[in-house]
C-alpha cells in the first residue's frame, strides 16, 4: 500500500475506537494518539509529516531504530525466496542461521534454543521445560517482576490489577522481595537473599522445592530497577544448592538495552535458561529460550510447539539485529554515549522535591514522580508525558504504580539528538512540578 492510499489519521482513530478491544493500550493515556506513517532511524513521521523522536522503541523493541537498512535487506532477502512459512516440521536456512547467531552471543553452556512468537510464550516455554526437566511444579518469582500476560507468564508476573480477574497458578508461585522495589521490604539485598534462603529451606523440608526461579536482572517495566551484582550471584548459589533452575528474563533488557548483550552478564552469573524477545527481531513476532541441551533436548518432539514459531521473516530480521549490534559496536555506543547522556540530562532531576528516584541502566532510564506526601503521582506523570508529547518526543509511562517516566531510546541513537530531547523533557518536568506545587 502506498502512503497516500492509507486511511487518514482521523479514519484510523475512528475505526480503532469502534472495533479494537479495550484490552489494548491505544487510548489509555490520550484520546488522540499520533498516527505514524513512516519511520527513519530514531524518528517517526505522522500523517502531517511531522517528525517525532522515538524514546519508547515500541516498549524496548526497536533497538536499532526504524527502517534500518540491515532489516530492510533481511526482509527482501527472505521475501525473494517466496518461502514465508513451512511450519516447524521442516528446517529453514534462516532459522539455522539464527541459531548460530544466538549461540555466538550467549554463554557456551546455553547451546540449545527453543523458538517462540512472543515474550510471554518464551516464559511459558521456560516454565514447561523446567517442570518437565525437574518433575516439579512450584515456581518462585519476585515482587515487581513482569513476565507477560498469558496465564503461565501472568502467574509469575507481579501486579494485583492484572492478575486478580484471572485464574492464575497462584498456589504454585511464591513472590519474594526484589532489591529497590519500594513498598515491598525489598530495598536491602541481604534481606531479599535471606527471605529467599528461608523459603527454599522451608520448601526443601516439605519436599516441595520449585522447578524454577524466574528473575529479571534489571526490572525494566517496573522502573529500571537494577540490583547489585551480589543479588543475582546469591540467587545463583542458592538455586544450584537446591537444584532449582534459574531462569533470567531478558525480554526487555536483551540485545544491548542494558549496555551488554544481556543484563545478567554484569553479575557474572550464567543462568540455566534465558528468555528473549522484543528487540530480537526488530518488530516481527519472535522470541526464544536458551538453555543447555540437557534441558531442551530432554522432552519429546512436539512437547512445546507453535504454528508460526521461527518463521523465516522474523528469523532473518533477528539475524540482522545481532549482526548490526555487533558490526556497528552498538554495545560500546550505549556505554560511551547513550548512558552518559541519560545520566547528564536526568540525574539533576533527583534534587527536585517531588522526584524520588532517577535510575539509568544502559539505554534506559526512569524518573519517579511523587506527590507532596511522597506517594506515587500517576496523574502528574501523565501530564508530563502529554507535555513532552506536545514537543513531539515520545516517552513511556511505567513503574509499579504507573508514575515513572520511562526513556527507552534506540541503542544507536545520535547523542546530540538525545541530549537535546532530554534537555527539553527535563525542563518540562521541572515546569510541571513547579506549576503543580503552586496550585496546591
Amino acid at each position: 500500500m502506498r502512503i497516500h492510499d492509507m486511511m487518514r489519521a482521523e479514519q484510523v482513530l475512528g475505526v480503532t475506537r469502534v472495533h479494537e478491544s479495550n484490552a489494548a493500550n491505544t487510548f489509555r493515556f490520550t484520546a488522540d494518539p499520533p498516527v505514524f506513517l513512516r519511520g527513519d532511524g530514531s524518528w517517526l513521521y505522522d500523517d502531517r509529516d511531522r517528525k517525532w523522536l522515538d524514546l519508547v522503541c515500541g516498549s524496548a523493541t526497536s533497538n536499532i531504530g526504524h527502517n534500518h537498512p540491515a532489516h530492510i535487506a533481511a526482509l527482501r532477502e527472505t521475501l525473494a525466496t517466496g518461502v514465508l512459512h513451512t511450519g516447524t516440521r521442516l528446517p529453514s536456512p534462516f532459522r539455522a542461521r539464527l541459531y548460530e547467531e544466538l549461540i555466538s552471543i550467549l554463554p557456551e553452556e546455553l547451546s540449545c534454543i527453543q523458538l517462540a512468537n512472543s515474550g510471554a510464550e518464551a516464559v511459558e516455554a521456560a516454565i514447561k521445560a523446567a517442570q518437565y526437566a525437574t518433575g516439579r511444579t512450584r515456581l518462585i518469582s519476585f515482587e515487581g517482576g513482569y513476565h507477560g500476560r498469558t496465564i503461565g507468564a501472568l502467574s509469575v508476573t507481579d501486579g494485583g490489577s492484572i492478575r486478580e480477574p484471572f485464574s492464575v497458578l497462584h498456589e504454585l508461585v511464591d513472590f519474594l522481595p526484589y532489591p529497590g522495589s519500594r513498598g515491598t521490604g525489598g530495598d536491602d539485598v541481604g534481606t531479599c537473599l535471606t527471605r529467599l534462603s528461608d523459603r527454599l529451606e522451608e520448601l526443601r523440608k516439605t519436599d516441595d522445592l520449585p522447578a524454577a526461579l524466574v528473575v529479571e536482572a534489571i526490572q525494566g517495566v517496573s522502573g529500571v530497577l537494577s540490583p547489585p551484582a551480589e543479588f543475582l550471584s546469591g540467587i545463583r548459589d542458592m538455586t544450584r544448592r537446591h537444584g532449582v533452575l534459574m531462569v533470567c528474563d531478558e525480554i526487555w533488557c536483551g540485545f544491548g538495552r542494558a549496555g551488554a548483550w544481556f543484563s545478567f552478564e554484569s553479575s557474572g552469573v550464567v543462568p540455566d535458561m534465558v528468555t528473549m524477545g522484543k528487540a530480537m527481531s526488530g518488530g516481527l513476532p519472535l522470541s526464544a529460550v536458551a538453555a543447555p541441551t540437557a534441558i531442551l533436548k530432554a522432552w519429546p518432539h512436539g512437547m512445546h510447539t507453535s504454528t508460526f514459531q521461527g518463521n523465516p521473516l522474523a528469523c532473518n530480521m533477528a539475524v540482522a539485529t545481532i549482526r548490526t549490534i555487533r558490526g556497528d559496536d552498538l554495545i560500546a555506543h550505549v556505554g560511551h554515549t547513550v548512558e552518559p547522556v541519560l545520566e547528564r540530562a536526568l540525574r539533576p532531576l533527583d534534587a527536585l522535591e517531588r522526584i524520588r528516584g532517577v535510575r539509568v541502566a544502559g539505554a534506559q532510564a526512569a524518573v519517579d514522580i511523587m506527590d507532596g506526601d511522597g506517594c506515587p503521582d500517576r496523574e502528574t506523570a501523565i501530564r508530563v508525558q502529554s507535555a513532552v508529547h506536545a514537543r513531539r518526543i515520545l516517552i513511556y509511562l511505567g513503574g509499579r504504580c504507573g508514575n515513572s517516566l520511562m526513556f527507552v531510546p534506540p541503542i544507536n541513537i545520535d547523542g546530540a539528538h538525545l541530549s537535546e530531547a532530554l534537555g527539553e523533557a527535563a525542563g518540562l518536568i521541572k515546569h510541571e512540578l513547579e506549576t503543580g506545587r503552586r496550585h496546591v
